[in-house]
C-alpha cells in the first residue's frame, strides 16, 4: 500500500481497448514514466498472416507518480477507467515487477515467434470441430493454403485435410 510521499508505481485500468490513448493522456498531464506492456504475434487470417502488436494485460498500464500529486488528476485522464485498488486504497506495484516489464526493451514489447510448420513437426488445431486435437504434420499444400495431420480420431491415426489459418506449430520437445 501507498504511505504517500514519492513516487510509486501503480496499475491502472483503462477503458475498453483504450490502452494506447491513456498511455498518451497521462504523458500530456506530466506522468514522465509509464509501462504498457504489449505482445507482438502474427495473427492468421484466411487470406494472409499479419502481425500486430497488442496488450499484454488487457485493459492495464502501469505508472509512476506522486500519488498526493496527480492521483485526482489521473482519475480524469482520458482513456483511464481508474487506478487499481483494494479497500479503496490504491495498490502500489514492486519495482521488481516493473523491471521485468522493462527487460522486454524500451517499447515493453514481447515477440512470440510462430513455430515454424514443417513435415514431421508436431501441431494442434485451433479452430473447427477437431479444435484442441494434437498430431504431426505430414503434407503441406502451399499454394491451397492447406495442411495434412495425422491425427488420433476414435483409437487411430487417420490423416486430416485443414486450412492452414486453423493450425499452429508447437514447440519442439527437446
Amino acid at each position: 500500500m501507498i504511505d504517500g510521499t514519492g513516487s510509486t508505481w501503480f496499475c491502472l485500468k483503462a477503458k475498453p481497448r483504450q490502452e494506447a490513448v491513456a498511455a498518451q493522456n497521462l504523458r500530456s498531464v506530466g506522468v514522465d514514466e509509464i509501462v504498457f506492456p504489449r505482445l507482438r504475434r502474427t495473427r492468421r487470417g484466411h487470406d494472409k498472416n499479419k502481425v500486430v502488436i497488442e496488450p499484454l494485460f488487457p485493459g492495464y498500464l502501469f505508472a509512476r507518480f506522486d500519488p498526493t500529486e496527480f492521483q485526482s488528476t489521473i482519475r480524469s485522464t482520458r482513456g483511464v477507467l481508474h487506478l487499481v485498488s483494494r479497500a479503496g486504497r490504491p495498490v502500489d506495484v514492486e519495482q521488481a515487477v516493473i523491471d521485468e516489464l522493462n527487460a522486454l526493451g524500451p517499447e515493453a514489447i514481447l515477440s512470440i515467434l510462430d513455430e515454424e510448420l514443417k513435415i514431421g513437426a508436431k501441431a494442434r488445431v485451433i479452430r473447427g470441430i477437431f479444435t484442441g486435437s494434437e498430431g504431426e504434420i505430414i503434407r503441406l499444400a502451399t499454394p491451397e493454403k492447406r495442411i495434412a495431420l495425422l491425427l488420433s480420431i476414435l483409437g487411430s491415426d487417420q490423416p486430416v485435410e485443414l486450412p492452414l489459418g486453423d493450425v499452429e506449430g508447437l514447440p519442439d520437445e527437446a
